[in-house]
């Protein structure tokens, strides 16, 4: 057989020289020469594994996603033996049962196989990560925890009582880290929410209809399909009594839609979560939104252009006028005023935010839920507030006419209101204001500046590549700039990614935000006052300099932070 440091000299992976010091350090530790290899970082685990690979003959598969598995391979062998042992069944032919495992040198893992399974057991090598995202593939998120409650249950008129009693029990605060090992409802809900928090994910989607429960995470604003387990619908009940238990909602009451919060600690990390039930046809529908305790909330990181930062932070020390955000929902306007708020917040000013509902918890603010039930809308606690000596004001949302002319009565009278408007761009919300009942003079006296934003995803940065053409590109002559800006914009590089393990192969990670601002000046006052149109407006301010949505994307597509198709995605066309 040969040896190790020989075949790795023989392709290339190291020196001659490299070897020999590897040598001399191993008869001083004693340690193998594979460890000291990868600890002086002269291979990396890949280039180690094949090296064994071909010095002990067993097959190295490097990767696991162009290997089909066949449904009825992965059905004969149960999820319970699949997370215990850590491998994936490939192939059964000749009662000989392939495997993939990252440790195929183990005699007593293949031993206890065959025995337990009756099958001849061939090992192949796989590195650890591929094994653990295929068996996530295929048996999906929780799987074993679901063939466990399966085994526990009797069949009949009690699996459904059976599956709700396991899915009792809360504390103040769930540890997602210490879920009980014993297969349980509690354990596959803690499972979920353990997977959204480590893929970032910003809702869970619980959803049934007729054959199966799907789930599905929002990451970076985009719906992804969750593998779970095709007999997870038997537990869809118990999953919702679980998730009714922690959020202290009523488990028996399913006709109504209801709704809820709850914390979770995952490490030492505290989390809240948003629970959302929903009756619909086939059982209840339930979305989990899910907010971390502690967010720093810093203007510089939001992705304001630097001229822009400047215009914000100038605009939120005034001591008086209304700063309007406008955009859809889950386009990160409620990030952006808290950012402001914490940005102003001081031991000097007096801060009262009205919201539906308080997302974050932000120190040395008073927050007040909204409550139309007992009579505490936006208008009636804004009311209260100016009672209440405030210097700076957040309004949720202006939804109609009281709360809008109380808002802008509040900014004329000496302070500073910021909220939030749903229109498509900072330029349709003057006339937005104006269709709602507000008289013009009080709209132009009062208003600082509309901005409008939108989300747009991140590219991925360890897979990040040049894109070849840019100039034949389609997606890049969809995007209307005005001819001299995009001929002088062709000038840089356009960027794309072509998706790896750090991104879950989307080739995104993470989002920043792009930015319309409509400064009221001189010249929009009197536009206001006259009730000009929404293009109008438009057309004047960018003769002013303003930059539409679409632009600003494309300053950042030709910074290589996202690419044209999320600016194409999240704007409108000019």
């Amino acid at each position: 057989m040969a040896k190790l440091g020989e075949i790795l000299v023989n392709k290339g992976a190291i020196s001659k020289e490299q070897l020999e010091y590897a040598l001399k350090e191993q008869r001083k530790s004693k340690e193998l020469l594979g460890k000291i290899l990868l600890d002086l970082g002269f291979i990396d685990r890949s280039e180690l594994l094949k090296a064994l690979s071909f010095q002990l003959s067993i097959p190295y598969y490097p990767s696991l996603k162009q290997i089909p598995i066949r449904e009825e391979v992965i059905k004969a062998v149960p999820a319970k033996f699949i997370w215990h042992y850590k491998f994936i069944p490939l192939e059964i032919k000749d009662n000989t049962l392939t495997i993939a495992t990252a440790n195929p040198l183990n005699v007593q893992l293949l031993d206890e196989l065959s025995f337990h399974l009756k099958y001849k057991i061939k090992a192949v090598w796989t590195p650890e990560t591929e094994i653990k995202e295929a068996i996530r593939r295929y048996y999906g998120i929780g799987a074993d925890t679901v063939e466990g409650i399966l085994e526990q249950k009797p069949e009949g008129e009690e699996r459904e009582q059976r599956v709700e009693e396991l899915g009792e029990g809360i504390g103040e605060i769930e540890d997602l880290g210490k879920s009980a090992q014993s297969a349980s409802v509690i354990k596959l809900v803690d499972q979920l929410l353990k997977e959204a928090v480590v893929s970032r994910a910003t809702d869970i989607h619980i959803e049934p209809s007729r054959e199966k429960v799907r789930v599905r995470y929002r990451i970076d604003g985009i719906l992804y399909d969750m593998p779970v387990p095709a007999d997870i619908k038997f537990l869809h009940s118990a999953i919702i009594s679980r998730i009714k238990i922690i959020s202290n909602l009523n488990v028996v009451e399913r006709r109504l839609p209801q709704d809820g919060r709850a914390k979770v600690k995952l490490e030492d990390k505290e989390i809240d979560l948003r629970i959302s039930t929903l009756p619909t046809l086939y059982g209840e529908d339930a979305v989990i939104r899910i907010l971390p305790t502690q967010l720093l909330f810093d203007l510089e990181q939001l992705g304001f252009l630097p001229e822009d930062l400047e215009k914000i932070k100038e605009f939120v020390k005034k001591p008086h006028g209304i700063i309007f955000l406008t955009g859809p929902t889950g386009s990160g306007k409620t990030t952006t005023l808290y950012a402001c708020l914490s940005y102003i917040n001081s031991p000097e000013k007096k801060i009262i935010t009205i919201e539906d509902p308080i997302e974050y918890d932000l120190e040395g603010i008073a927050q007040i839920q909204v409550n139309p039930k007992v009579g505490l809308t936006f208008a009636s606690a804004l009311r209260s507030v100016l009672r209440h000596d405030p210097d700076v004001m957040m309004v949720g949302e202006v939804r109609d006419l009281e709360t809008a002319e109380l808002a802008i009565r509040t900014a004329l009278t000496g302070h500073l209101v910021f909220s939030t408007l749903h229109t498509n761009d900072a330029c349709s919300s003057p006339a937005r204001l104006l269709d709602m009942g507000i008289e013009p003079y009080l709209l132009a006296s009062s208003v600082n500046v509309f901005i409008a934003q939108r989300l747009v995803r991140v590219i991925c940065p360890k897979c990040k590549e040049e894109a070849k053409e840019p100039l034949q590109d389609r997606r890049i002559r969809e995007m209307e700039v005005g001819e001299e800006r995009r001929e002088r914009s062709l000038q840089g590089k356009i960027y794309r990614s072509k998706g790896c393990e750090a991104c879950k192969f989307t080739g995104y990670q993470g989002r920043t935000a792009i930015y319309e601002l409509l400064v009221v000046t001189d010249e929009i006052k009197e536009m206001i006052l006259r009730k000009a149109s929404a293009s109008e407006i438009k057309e004047k301010a960018r003769r002013l300099g303003m930059r539409t949505l679409r632009e600003q994307g494309w300053q950042k597509v030709m910074q290589g932070i996202t690419t044209p198709e999320e600016v194409i995605r999240v704007t409108q066309m000019e």
